[in-house]
């Protein structure tokens, strides 16, 4: 297979893998079927099946996409250094989890996501620990003087936000609040 029909077989991946993720937010595992994906991916049934064999596996990568561009999300804003510190890891945590937040059908995947262990196994857990992790390095890196000292390590700060961070996700109403929410913490943490 040349590198073209290699790249066109990723991109309609990614196209099915989209719809999926659209799919399963809307209507649950349960309720989403292989007809259901195959309609919103704008192929056939038995061309989704070629892809992946059954729902599960569909899921599984589906739910996997849309982990990762979460993750990779965070890890950009903090990288990027042009904001400060404060501004870095607001974004990188909305980055993360803000999406789930303002509308209904992302209300619906963070529940489905949430909610996933018999499909999904340690897939959620073990992306929220790379979060965290990455995270932890982050604030170890680059904390402002005075954000960290004997009593306050860079493990008890990413502990803070992020455990913040999971609730205000559930009880903002909109990424605005949650953004600011993360902002009075980390205001606080420099006191």
């Amino acid at each position: 297979m040349s590198s073209l029909e290699m790249d066109v077989e990723d991109s309609k991946r990614n196209a099915v893998l989209a719809a999926a993720a659209g799919v399963f937010g809307r209507y649950g595992f349960q309720k989403t079927s292989m007809e259901a994906v195959a309609k919103a991916a704008g192929i056939s049934r038995p061309g989704l099946y070629l892809m992946f064999p059954n729902k599960e596996q569909l899921y599984r990568a589906a739910m996997q996409g849309v982990m990762e561009r979460a993750q990779q999300a965070m890890e950009a804003c903090l990288a990027d250094s042009a904001p400060s510190f404060d501004e870095r890891v607001v974004a990188g945590l909305d980055a993360l989890m803000g999406p789930y937040i303002d509308t209904q059908v992302a209300r619906d995947l963070n529940d489905l996501l949430e909610n996933s262990e018999p499909q999904l196994g340690s897939m959620f857990h073990d992306y929220q620990v790379r979060a965290q992790a990455t995270l932890r390095a982050h604030i170890d890196a680059a904390a402002p003087a005075g954000l960290l000292d004997e009593a306050r390590s860079a493990d008890d700060v990413m502990d803070l936000l992020f455990s913040a961070a999971l609730t205000w996700k559930s009880t903002s109403t909109t990424r605005g609040e949650f953004r600011e929410r993360l902002r009075r913490a980390l205001r606080l943490l420099h006191r």
